[in-house]
């Protein structure tokens, strides 16, 4: 576990050019061109690769991508678009850009801007209740790191820099799909098999069904992957609860709380908003405003990051040797076993306890009617096995991961969905690529141009997730006076120097 730790400092570090840890084995030509195509999970990866796959002129013809026949597989029943709480769009829109521009006019349609990121921190004098650490004019600082920042993030003089509910996202990039019999979502298909017969590949599913054949199949199905599972054991369990997740990743110790409240029609206004942070005592606060969706009211949403009380960091606490840790949450289920009251209850407590100011946030939290609680865990993202393996017994057929199956990630730099969106544009650019190679006549190995893509994702999604990692320690301050105010310090002396600045301008710039 210490080990780990140490690991996460080190590759905080690390170089964008840095490639991973992978042990390749050997490639073989393929002649026949990419025609099938299962996406197992319908979440903002999944999707951003259907659209990148069967909706992008920019990657190939629509002649060429008829000819693909993609197929997107996920567990639920169906999509709820109520699930889940706001994300922040960047990098992820720009490349929504490159993808195809309609796609992303949707998404901003649905989204509302942010302008500022304000970060406060609980005053140490009495008499105040918090003092200033930073404000940051979103458009100011991409102006000023110029070069591909700003060509990649300002467009019309606007920063391409959104808020919007997760669900509200997945709903715009549903509609958006193009229709048509070579573009299918199936739902309540659990993979726990992938298979191969006559040289092909095919899907297994819990139901006893099964689907194919395909020549390539990508997980985009989050941190307990089955896709993920099978390319580095070479099958997959039927529990899926033994899969990567919470099993194979270790707790934080630190542990997230949401409420969620609807917004009304006297604030369907579309100008900037403020996304603001107030640092306290083992915990903080963030208030933002996400859309909704298209002439929709907007979302207030609070978000209180907290220690958990049973924890020293990722070490449980001497006297609390059988406390169990929270759960990932990986489907953003609401706590049934707890009133609604006792979610706001507790929720307005921790702002209590952990002195932070809240006089503007009780309200929300007080009308919010949407809870949900996650514990932050983290992943190694280093592998001797690599993001995609040939599947045995077939014709260069691969599985492929994408999103959170790849690379899941701490929430602290808003990072996850923008890293999503940015995997499907390079993997789908590397399928086009092959394509284009096979219609010219010229064979070619698969395997490095998917090298070439976990090559080009796995430096910054790694980057990210170790400086995700330090923030949220950093952010949440440690027990005792002394570790917040040390961290207030820091911070301050950050932000004379630029650092925050360029923390958020560089993870913010699209690496595809």
């Amino acid at each position: 576990m210490r080990g780990l730790i140490s690991l996460f400092l080190v590759l905080a570090c690390l170089p964008e050019e840095t490639g991973s840890l992978t042990v390749g084995g050997g490639s073989r030509k393929r002649v026949d061109p990419i025609r099938r195509v299962a996406i197992v999970g319908g979440g903002i990866a999944g999707l951003s690769l259907a659209h990148a796959l069967k909706n992008s002129p920019s990657l190939c013809s629509k002649e060429d991508a008829d000819k693909l026949e993609v197929t997107i597989f996920d567990s639920r029943a169906y999509l709820d678009y109520q699930v889940g709480s706001g994300v922040q769009l960047n990098g992820g829109m720009a490349v929504l850009g490159k993808i195809n521009p309609d796609v992303q006019k949707a998404a901003i349609e649905a989204a509302v801007p942010i302008g500022t990121l304000q970060a406060r921190t609980k005053s140490w004098k009495k008499g105040a209740s918090e003092s200033k650490l930073w404000d940051l004019d979103i458009t100011s600082i991409v102006r000023k790191a110029g070069g591909k920042a700003m060509e990649e993030l300002m467009v019309d003089d606007r920063p391409l820099w959104y808020g919007i509910m997760r669900g509200a996202l997945q709903e715009t990039l549903m509609e958006t799909l193009p229709k048509g019999e070579s573009m299918n979502v199936v739902f309540g298909k659990s993979l726990n098999g992938i298979s191969a017969e006559s040289e092909e590949a095919f899907c297994e599913f819990a139901d006893g069904t099964r689907s194919g054949p395909f020549d390539v199949i990508v997980g985009c199905d989050g941190i307990k992957s089955a896709v993920k599972e099978y390319i580095e054991k070479g099958k997959i369990s039927e529990d899926p609860s033994t899969r990567e997740g919470s099993a194979a990743a270790f707790y934080s110790g630190i542990r997230v709380g949401y409420a969620v409240k609807d917004g009304d029609e006297s604030e369907k206004h579309k100008e900037p908003r403020s996304l603001k942070q107030v640092f306290a005592d083992g915990a903080y606060m963030l208030r933002a405003t996400y859309g909704n969706g298209k002439d929709r009211p907007p979302c207030n949403c609070v978000f209180v990051i907290s220690l958990d009380d049973n924890f020293n960091g990722p070490f449980k606490r001497k006297e609390t040797r059988t406390a169990s840790s929270v759960s990932e949450n990986a489907d953003w289920t609401q706590d049934e076993r707890k009133a609604k009251q006792d979610s706001q209850r507790r929720l307005i407590q921790q702002l209590s306890s952990n002195n932070i100011p809240g006089d503007d946030v009780a309200p929300i939290i007080r009308e919010s009617d949407r809870f949900f609680e996650l514990g932050v865990y983290f992943h190694n993202p280093l592998t001797f096995i690599g993001w995609s393996k040939s599947i045995p017994f077939t014709n260069c057929c691969y599985a492929v991961v994408c999103g959170d199956s790849a690379h899941a990630m701490p929430p602290f730099l808003g990072q996850g969905s923008n890293q999503a969106i940015q995997d499907a544009f390079s993997l789908a650019q590397k399928i086009h690529y092959f394509n284009s190679n096979v219609k010219r006549g010229v064979s070619q190995d698969l395997e490095p141009l998917l090298k070439e893509y976990e090559k080009t994702r796995w430096a910054p999604t790694t980057s990210i997730t170790a400086k995700a990692a330090i923030l949220g320690y950093l952010e949440t301050g440690g027990r005792g006076g002394f570790y917040s105010k040390f961290r207030d310090i820091f911070f301050s002396i950050l932000a004379f120097a630029g650092i925050p600045q360029s923390v958020v301008i560089d993870a913010a710039t699209p690496k595809v």
